[in-house]
């Protein structure tokens, strides 16, 4: 979760209030990936996420070819711009900034290239993730690419991923080139499985991550993350 506000940042239209949280990774745009279904969906989870002080959230849809290939910089920004307009037109105080979650897979340099980097909030940010029964050859390319380029890469939920044989060592050679670390917070109550829940206390208590984010997909499991 970031503070949302610096002290020496001017406040402006679209900088929320400085007394809240702001979460970085969720799935709150309907109908473009695995995350809330429609409308009425995303504003019960704005409802639940304001109760909770919550006061914006960066919007980070799957950017990943194979199952979403629509789903790009310049797509997702679109998005999340009618979906801003969405909740100001229903009254809802909310602030929303585009973003993306992107897939590590082979080729990913070449159609970031080609598409562009879905950075977090308009920052050099990149939230990244992987789902491999097996370590790739091709993560360790793809996050020098991105810090040679000037981008902060951040790792989600690493204690999510399925390749946890050797994790420990291959999340220290990453944070040694200097990639940030994100956790789930539902991985804390158990509902991601024994191995997540062991892992996300495990890397707190070793001080490994930069963040602490919520996933949020649809409602039904937002309470629990919360």
């Amino acid at each position: 979760m970031l503070n949302p506000q610096a002290a020496d940042t001017p406040v402006t239209a679209h900088t929320p209030p400085a007394d809240g949280r702001i979460d970085i990774h969720c799935h709150l745009v309907p109908g473009i990936d695995d995350g809330c279904h429609s409308l009425e969906e995303t504003l019960q989870c704005v409802r639940m996420l304001r109760t909770a002080g919550f006061v914006g959230s960066i919007c980070t849809p799957h950017v990943w070819p194979q199952e979403f290939p629509q789903n790009t910089p310049q797509t997702i920004a679109a998005a999340v711009a009618q979906l801003q307009q969405q909740l100001a037109d229903r009254g809802v105080g909310y602030q929303l900034w585009p973003g993306g979650e992107l897939r590590i897979f082979e080729g990913v340099v070449d159609w970031i290239q080609a598409h562009g980097v879905p950075t977090l909030a308009g920052s050099r940010c990149v939230l990244t993730d992987l789902w491999d029964a097996d370590w790739p050859d091709y993560v360790l390319p793809a996050f020098d690419w991105l810090l040679g380029h000037g981008y902060q890469p951040i790792l989600a939920h690493p204690e999510r991923m399925p390749c946890v044989d050797a994790l420990s060592e291959r999340l220290d050679e990453v944070a040694k080139m200097g990639v940030w670390l994100q956790a789930n917070s539902r991985c804390m109550i158990g509902e991601e499985g024994y191995h997540p829940d062991q892992l996300i206390r495990r890397f707190l208590a070793e001080n490994r991550y930069q963040f602490m984010a919520l996933d949020v997909h649809r409602p039904p499991t937002l309470q629990s993350r919360l």
